[in-house]
Parts: structure tokens; C-alpha cells; sequence
């Protein structure tokens, strides 16, 4: 949300406070629907699920092929299947901030958020420092929380607001509760009531986190989730299937026309069961129902399927072409578009966790616990989740002993998490093997005879 500065330059009272948090949730809940709505797909509540058939009787199945949950979990499982890792210049040592990172499990938190990235368009993340002075991090809702930034070209965030309503065990309001962070403190305030023009500012606390603790995480530029515009494109195929189960069922349960055959009603109810109808000459029976045509029905749902697919970038992995043999390449040829979509997302992914990293080392260094590390010298590193061919990269690696430092080509192995620590093991171990080679040489030398000269006069 982008605000002039001018209008908290008396401070952020409880009424901009109001207006904000109604312009968040949007002019008759407009905003909250969308974000309800894109969470329904995601569990599976599609819009199939409200059809109603005004034939009394008619066949009225919904089924749903839940496309935008795997949309979202593959690119969720793909990005951060494996760990982000972090390595910064020698002159650095960054081990305390990644230590503080694997002590919460930063791993589980940034896959998290990648699924909200990839649900809402948004996601956030609020730094704060826990009973034991130490930095954590915990994911918002995008229901709940935003970002204020300067009405300027860059649009430098003036605060985060985390609010919410309270409600007692009958599911009635109680009251209102707001959380403002801004680069120094945080306030808090509060309502008894459900409206949020009457809070009044509770508490106020100093942060030592030396810039906004609230980090917005931007899917693209215009914050939109993987399946949004997809949403017409699935709901015609939930259509199809349902009304193919439809015709199927409705085939089964058809008309029976006789000609110069008369039954009533009890003769009817016993035909059903014995299976045997008395007729005339010339008498006739069959089902009345349409020609069900399979293959235009095939048709249009392998185009359905592919468009949403292609124009998700996601590609379908129980396709035929994605056969066992395919070396590396080749998977990577036909995963070109996927790889495209998900470096779009890891770049802006990436410019949040540099401002997590910035937060976490910001408090770190005024603890004395680790120095100052400007973030242009740490790199983050993705290890795509996509099976790989251990054979060709261990043939890289070696092709490329001497060109590149041992730290980066450990980087390039699936199953290495800290390619700095293995390195210094890795160096570790070789020493100690040539150690034991040397004594060895020593002790064959001490107990190789010695030969003398004899002299005789």
C-alpha cells in the first residue's frame, strides 16, 4: 500500500489507522472474498460445488480436478523442496545468523511462504526477538497484514501493520487489536469493540531491528497468484468431467419405449426384476437417450488440461513424454517454460530474504554475536527439486577441478546442505590421510636395515 508521508508526519493516529485497515480489507469485503475465494481452489472448494440443475431429477455430480493445488505444490516443492543456503565472501563469517536459521527451521518457513506467494500474490513475514533475545520469524496472513510504503519513486516502507479482530468461545466480537512496526518501535493498540476507529493506542516497545520487521513477499509485479487467472480455465474442466459422469449415469438410467406393449405399473415394478416383457406382433422396445460421442469429449479435455498447463508454465509431469530415460538435459529442455516462471519468482523471493537477512544481522551485530555483512556479498543459492542425473554432474565437477573453487562445485551436489563445512571436512580428511602416509613412510624408513661398508687392511 503506497501512502504520501505527509500524512503520518504527526504520527500514526488511530483514525489513519482506521482507513488504512478498511482500504486494506477492501470496499465491501471485495479483497477478503478474493483471497477467500483463491483459498477455496486451493483446498479444493471449486465452483462446481454450488451447480444446481432445475430438472427435477436431472443427474447432478461434481467432480473436481483440483489443478490450482498442483500448481502451487509444484512450484512449492520445486523452489524449496531443497533448503535455501547462504554463502557469503571470506572475509565474513555469517554462521551465527545461519545457526539462528536452522535452530527455527528457516527451510519449513520459507517453503510456507513460497505456497501463500503462490495462493494470494502476497505473502509476509514479521522478525521479532524472543524471550530468550533471540531473532525468529513467523508467517502473517495476507488477510492481515500489509506494508506502507512512501509515495515516491523509491517507495521506502514507512511501516507494517499486523491487525485482527478477537472473538469469545460463541464466536461473538470481543474487540480489536492492531500491532504498527516501524523501523524503531512497535505500538500497539486496542478496541472493545468491533470497529476500528475506536482503538486507542495501548502500548509502545522499542525494536532492534534497525529497519521495518514486517517484510512483504511480492509473487509478481502485480500480485497475483500461480492459478488466478486460470480460475475459468479449471472451472470449465470440473464442467466437462462432471457432465460426462452426467451423460454415463443418465445412459444407465434411460427411457424405455415400447410399441404394442401394454404393462401398467405393477408389471413395470416386476420387469425391473425379472427381466422378461410379453409383446404383440410387431412389438418393439428400446432406450430413448443421445449418442454419447467420447471422442470430441477426450478432445476437449486434453485441450482444457494443456492450456492450463501451458499458460501456468507448470508443466504435466504423468505426461507420456516425460519417459525414465531422459537424461538431464533433456528434462531440463522440456521444464524450459517452468524454469522461466519459477527464476521470475526467485528473483523477487530472493530481494525479501536479503531484507530477512538484513534484520537478523542488524540485531546480531548490535548483540556483539556476528559482524555487519553488507547483503550484496552473501549469495542465496536455489537447488531446484528436479531429479538429476548424479553421473553427469559428478563429470562436470571433475571436468571442472581448477577452474572453480571446491565450495561451488559442492554447491552443484543435491545431497550436500553446507558445501562450506563439506569442504573444510573434505580438507580436513585429506590432511589427515597424507599424515597417516607420512608416519607410514617414516616407520618403513626406521626399519629398513642399514648397510655398512666393510673395510679390511
Amino acid at each position: 500500500m503506497v501512502i504520501d508521508e505527509s500524512i503520518i508526519s504527526g504520527g500514526i493516529t488511530p483514525e489513519i489507522l482506521a482507513k488504512l485497515i478498511e482500504k486494506h480489507e477492501g470496499k465491501h469485503e471485495e479483497k477478503r472474498d478474493r483471497y477467500n475465494m483463491l483459498h477455496d481452489y486451493y483446498i479444493g472448494k471449486h465452483a462446481i460445488q454450488i451447480r444446481n440443475k432445475s430438472a427435477k431429477g436431472a443427474a447432478n455430480n461434481k467432480i473436481i480436478a483440483n489443478h490450482a493445488k498442483y500448481i502451487t505444490d509444484m512450484i512449492q516443492s520445486y523452489l524449496t523442496g531443497n533448503a535455501v543456503t547462504y554463502s557469503a565472501s571470506e572475509e565474513y563469517d555469517i554462521e551465527p545468523l545461519k545457526n539462528a536459521y536452522l535452530e527455527q527451521d528457516a527451510a519449513s518457513l520459507d517453503s510456507s511462504i513460497i505456497k501463500d506467494m503462490s495462493i494470494y500474490g502476497r505473502a509476509y513475514e514479521l522478525v521479532y526477538n524472543n524471550e530468550q533475545s533471540q531473532p525468529r520469524s513467523v508467517k502473517l496472513s495476507p488477510q492481515n497484514a500489509f506494508v506502507c510504503y512512501a509515495q515516491s519513486a523509491a517507495q521506502k516502507p514507512l511501516f507494517g501493520v499486523y491487525y485482527y479482530r478477537k472473538y469469545d468461545l460463541d464466536g461473538y466480537c470481543t474487540g480489536t487489536e492492531c500491532h504498527v512496526y516501524t523501523d524503531t518501535k512497535v505500538y500497539t493498540y486496542k478496541g472493545g469493540s468491533d470497529s476500528w476507529a475506536r482503538m486507542s493506542l495501548d502500548a509502545t516497545q522499542q525494536h532492534y531491528f534497525g529497519s521495518v520487521p514486517i517484510i512483504e513477499y511480492r509473487n509478481n509485479e502485480e500480485c497475483q497468484g500461480d492459478f488466478e487467472q486460470l480460475i475459468s480455465l479449471i472451472n470449465a474442466y470440473n464442467i466437462l468431467m462432471s457432465d460426462r459422469v452426467n451423460d454415463k449415469e443418465q445412459f444407465v438410467n434411460s427411457f424405455l419405449f415400447l410399441v404394442n406393449c401394454d404393462i401398467d405399473t405393477e408389471q413395470a415394478l416386476k420387469l425391473l426384476d425379472e427381466h422378461i416383457l410379453m409383446g404383440y406382433d410387431g412389438a418393439k422396445a428400446e432406450y430413448l437417450s443421445k449418442v454419447l460421442n467420447e471422442a470430441d469429449t477426450k478432445v476437449l479435455r486434453d485441450d482444457l488440461k494443456d492450456d492450463i498447463h501451458r499458460l501456468s508454465h507448470v508443466p504435466d509431469l504423468s505426461d507420456e513424454s516425460f519417459g525414465n530415460n531422459l537424461s538431464g538435459v533433456a528434462i531440463k529442455y522440456k521444464l524450459l517454460g517452468f524454469e522461466q516462471h519459477v527464476k521470475n519468482k526467485e528473483r523477487n523471493f530472493t530481494k525479501s530474504l536479503r531484507e530477512r537477512f538484513k534484520l537478523y544481522n542488524n540485531f546480531l551485530a548490535l548483540k556483539s554475536s556476528m559482524q555487519t555483512v553488507p547483503t550484496h556479498r552473501v549469495d542465496i543459492v536455489f537447488t531446484y527439486n528436479l531429479p538429476a542425473n548424479e553421473l553427469e554432474v559428478a563429470q562436470m565437477i571433475s571436468y571442472l577441478q581448477g577452474l572453480a573453487s571446491d565450495e561451488t562445485l559442492l554447491e552443484q551436489l543435491s545431497f550436500i546442505g553446507d558445501a562450506k563445512e563439506e569442504a573444510m571436512l573434505a580438507k580436513k580428511e585429506q590432511a589427515e590421510k597424507q599424515r597417516r602416509e607420512m608416519d607410514a613412510m617414516d616407520y618403513r624408513d626406521y626399519r629398513k636395515p642399514v648397510k655398512t661398508n666393510e673395510y679390511t687392511e
